[in-house]
């Protein structure tokens, strides 16, 4: 179980200048007291092929962190253009939020970044070196993709296990985003969406046919149980009835040609 959880991320201006800072304002959970600070990265992807073209906008030590419901902003400037490839300064990118102990990441939040020219003529017919004082950025900021890092916190580098994707609607998780794999080999931004989509909906039909499968079956079985089970117990009547009645037939036979076995009849009985 994670000491510490962010409860809720907001971003009070999802839509600015590309130049312009950036701002989260941070809510978090605390369980238990820590011997450490917490630490909080901002980290601008350059490129989705290079992940050296990373850019850690900033970095902040959150502590000593008490135990209960925590709040802070994080302001952090805007990424070095002269950094990023020419080609990647216009289009979709990705801002992450990392937060980490003891230098061991614990969770990290991704959110889709727009850029785009404001002008619908620069829009049209792009330069070819971009006019960044031109460019917007809109940050997705109701489709974060969280990710979750078990880690020992008592020693945090004692164990290293896979990452938790979140299920929960608190933090709106988008799955077309890979921010697991990012600086670990591979990130994808986008890609066929159209054909991820196909097959997630493909997936989700075959549990549904399965599900329902199993319903119409398991309703099937249980009518034929129950049928079965009322088809023995009138047969089970039925033999109960037959014996009665050569029971019946075989004392009065016994009463009438043998009187004094009656009382051995009624022994019987």
């Amino acid at each position: 179980m994670s000491v510490v959880r962010i409860l809720n991320v907001s971003i009070p201006e999802p839509k600015s200048l590309f130049l312009a800072p950036y701002r989260f304002e941070v809510t978090f959970e605390c369980l238990s007291p820590l011997q450490d600070d917490l630490e909080f990265k901002i980290v601008y992807v350059g490129s989705a092929e290079n992940t050296t073209l990373d850019q850690e906008l900033d970095s902040l030590l959150v502590g000593p962190v008490p135990v209960g419901v925590n709040k802070f902003e994080f302001v952090a400037d805007a990424p070095k253009t002269d950094k990023i490839p020419k080609e990647d300064l216009v289009g979709v990118t990705v801002i992450l939020l990392t937060c980490s102990y003891k230098d061991k990441e614990f969770e990290r939040i991704g959110y889709y970044v727009d850029n785009a020219y404001v002008d619908e003529e620069l829009q049209q017919s792009p330069p070819d070196v971009p006019v960044m004082d031109r460019v917007c950025r809109n940050i997705l900021a109701d489709k974060p993709r969280v990710t979750r890092f078990p880690i020992n916190w008592d020693d945090p580098h004692k164990v290293d296990v896979p990452p938790v994707q979140s299920a929960e609607g608190g933090m709106g998780e988008d799955a077309e985003m890979d921010t697991d794999n990012h600086g670990k080999g591979g990130f994808v931004v986008g890609g066929d969406d159209e054909a991820d989509d196909d097959d997630e909906e493909e997936v989700e039909d075959d549990d549904e046919e399965d599900e329902d499968g199993e319903d119409e079956k398991g309703e099937v079985d249980l009518d034929m149980m129950e049928e079965q089970d009322e088809a023995e117990i009138d047969s089970d009547e039925d033999d109960d009835i037959d014996e009665e009645d050569e029971k019946m037939a075989a004392d009065a036979k016994h009463s009438a040609t043998y009187v004094e076995s009656a009382s051995m009849a009624m022994d019987v009985e």
